[in-house]
């Protein structure tokens, strides 16, 4: 379940809850981020790719261009030295992971909208990370409706995924 409240487009306030291990995420602009009430923060230990826990979504998509850059941008993490390869469904929880620590980074082009990832986008900023489009332009993380590019994580592990990718 992920619920997200932007104002003006920018998302302001999200809560992410996860039935099957009972994991409330929540967070506030400005109060910081919280599983089940407990203050959390992004991986402060990942700084590059050799220390990355990336998880990544490749979207919908199956199109020959889209498939084949999906495919080369993983390759090219790979050979750069990654140090764990995850591949999710959800782009909520992917954010919510990020926003915990438990992965370093989180990478999509092509999510489906601002209903994907809304919530997580503030529990990460709150959490100390940063979110940037995919394109890897820091992103004042206004919304729009349409397929949308997001990479997600601490500044120096964002940095370099994106360098790498």
């Amino acid at each position: 379940v992920s619920i997200g409240y932007m104002d003006g487009g920018i998302p302001r306030v999200g809560v992410i809850y996860n039935p099957f291990t009972d994991s409330m995420y929540e967070a506030a602009e400005g109060g910081g981020a919280f599983l089940n009430g407990k203050q959390i923060t992004v991986d402060s230990d990942a700084s590059s790719v050799e220390d990355c826990l990336l998880v990544n979504n490749i979207g919908h998509y199956r199109y020959e261009d889209f498939v084949e850059e999906s495919a080369e941008r993983v390759k090219k993490w790979l050979k750069a030295g990654l140090r764990g390869y995850r591949a999710s469904g959800s782009a909520a929880q992917n954010l919510a992971h990020v926003a915990s620590g438990q992965v370093s980074c989180y990478y999509e082009h092509g999510y489906g909208g601002p209903w994907d990832v809304c919530a997580g986008l503030v529990l990460v900023k709150e959490a100390g990370g940063v979110v940037w489009d995919a394109r890897g332009v820091e992103t004042d993380l206004e919304m729009k409706f349409g397929k949308g590019s997001v990479c997600a994580g601490g500044r120096a592990v964002v940095e370099d995924v994106l360098r790498v990718a």
